[in-house]
């Protein structure tokens, strides 16, 4: 077997570590509710994956991150450790962007006769109590392109507004307002973020879209709580959600 990509996201409530070969096909995988504990959790859970397969952190060939938008705390422990990973190992990193891969996972778990074609799909998750992400992707035979970046949407009536033209998928989100077949192609999106994490990786790396440790951040749409400016002077916002 030749030196695996480790795969990990950390932008939903379901984190998700995979070993990838070199043509994106899945060797092991692990995901689990995390409840917060994303640093507690994801270096035990990652040497559970490689004692699985008999590998080590040091056999790895590179490292695929999601960027999120998501949980802010979450997002910065998940770049942290692949930063980390790939800075010590002096390996490749490429940061992929979550929604983006949750959107060709969506589009992969269609029927048969709708993967034959173009689908848009709006990819939503809780920002707060009531605002959510949405961003708006379209998936092309395999291909992913953004139709509008991540933005933040004030409330499900506001989110719904937002997806109009497209399928939504609601990950993380139970609202009763919700249309239940956005809620379940949310819950089958997160099972494939793996895969599809790992085919936009693979595409990344032989692209050369390597991303530099150094300057990788996570895909904040809105800053985190209290943060209302990250140039210059740091100052605090009333923001208290």
């Amino acid at each position: 077997m030749s030196n695996p990509l480790l795969v990990l996201d950390t932008a939903t409530r379901t984190p998700v570590l995979a070993l990838a070969s070199a043509d994106g096909g899945l060797i092991a995988q692990r995901s689990w509710t995390s409840r917060q504990r994303h640093g507690e959790e994801l270096l035990e859970r990652l040497d559970e994956l490689l004692g699985e397969i008999g590998a080590r952190r040091e056999d790895f060939a590179a490292v695929v991150v999601g960027t999120g938008p998501g949980s802010f705390t979450g997002l910065r422990i998940g770049l942290a450790t692949a930063k980390l990973i790939a800075y010590s190992l002096h390996i490749k990193l490429v940061g992929v962007s979550t929604t983006q891969a949750l959107a060709l996972a969506a589009a992969e778990n269609a029927p048969a006769v709708e993967r034959a074609q173009a689908a848009s799909f709006a990819v939503a998750l809780p920002a707060g109590v009531a605002d959510r992400y949405v961003h708006l992707v379209r998936v092309d035979d395999g291909e992913v392109h953004e139709l509008e970046p991540p933005r933040l949407v004030a409330g499900d009536d506001a989110l719904m507004a937002a997806a109009k033209r497209a399928a939504l998928v609601a990950v993380d989100l139970d609202a009763a307002q919700l249309p239940a077949a956005a809620l379940e192609a949310g819950r089958h999106c997160v099972a494939g973020l793996p895969r599809a994490l790992a085919a936009l990786g693979t595409r990344g790396l032989a692209d050369d879209q390597v991303s530099d440790p150094a300057t990788l951040v996570p895909a904040y749409v809105a800053l985190p709580r209290g943060l209302a400016s990250i140039s210059g002077e740091i100052e605090w916002s009333v923001d208290r959600r």
